[in-house]
């Protein structure tokens, strides 16, 4: 009797323990989405390739852009995408983040993969009459990729980043001053060490939690796991972001090199 009501409890454990972790298999196949930095909403550098006075500018124009017609063009970089398609994690960004604004949906996002040598502009409904799947295919033809190439990303970015916003700008009918000299260097900002663990560390810190509720149960009958268990169900998430509330992308392009 006591083994069978031990073995339901190890079941019982098992499934609970399955629940909570299931999040992380789909982790171990595909990046995590990036969360905003909360000052710098409209540029996300997770692969290095940018500056901070490339970071600053584009920072400065967005904001500009965005107070004047409440539409948001981010840049975003990453080093790779495992597979996972661009247009998908492209996408995922663009709603996640609400880029854009709740009604208009005119939100833009530049998306740069690094080592898979992959970038996407994926543009918001209320966008797409200026900046069409054919135009933004030929921004990144002409100003990104000769650049990207070479291994300029940088200069590639801000020259597809200013062509963007020109475009935008043009459409709203308003005029973009140039951002003032930067007072001061900006702390690096801080990444997340989960988003950065790559999908064999994740697993193996799943087959260790495994390994450790394994002994719990067998010999201090599970308590310790249900404490944890306990505890997790108790705790909450925050969050927070700049977006406009955009709900979604109308079409992009995408480009090799």
């Amino acid at each position: 009797m006591a083994k069978g009501r031990a073995a339901r409890q190890a079941l019982f454990t098992w499934l609970t323990l399955l629940a909570v972790l299931l999040p992380v298999l789909p982790l171990a196949a595909a990046p995590a989405i990036p969360s905003p930095a909360a000052k710098h909403f409209y540029v996300l550098d997770e692969a290095g390739v940018l500056s901070d006075a490339a970071e600053y500018k584009i920072q400065a124009l967005s904001s500009q852009l965005a107070a004047k017609t409440n539409a948001q063009v981010v840049a975003v970089t990453v080093r790779s995408l495992q597979g996972e398609p661009i247009e998908d994690y492209a996408l995922a960004i663009l709603r996640q983040w609400g880029i854009g604004g709740k009604q208009e949906n005119n939100g833009l996002l530049m998306l740069v993969v690094v080592d898979d040598r992959r970038s996407r502009i994926e543009v918001g409904y209320g966008l797409e009459g200026v900046l069409a799947d054919a135009k933004t295919g030929r921004i990144q033809d002409e100003f990104m990729l000769p650049f990207f190439k070479n291994g300029e990303y940088e200069q590639g970015i801000l020259n597809g980043y200013t062509a963007i916003v020109e475009e935008v700008a043009k459409e709203y009918n308003v005029t973009l001053n140039a951002p003032p000299a930067m007072s001061q260097k900006r702390a690096p900002a801080q990444n997340n060490s989960w988003d950065t663990l790559p999908w064999w560390g994740k697993l193996l810190l799943g087959l260790g939690v495994g390994s450790l509720i394994i002994v719990d149960i067998l010999f201090f009958g599970g308590r310790f796991t249900w404490l944890l268990l306990s505890i997790f169900f108790r705790g909450g998430r925050g969050g927070g972001g700049s977006g406009g509330g955009g709900s979604g992308g109308g079409g992009g392009s995408n480009r090799n090199w």
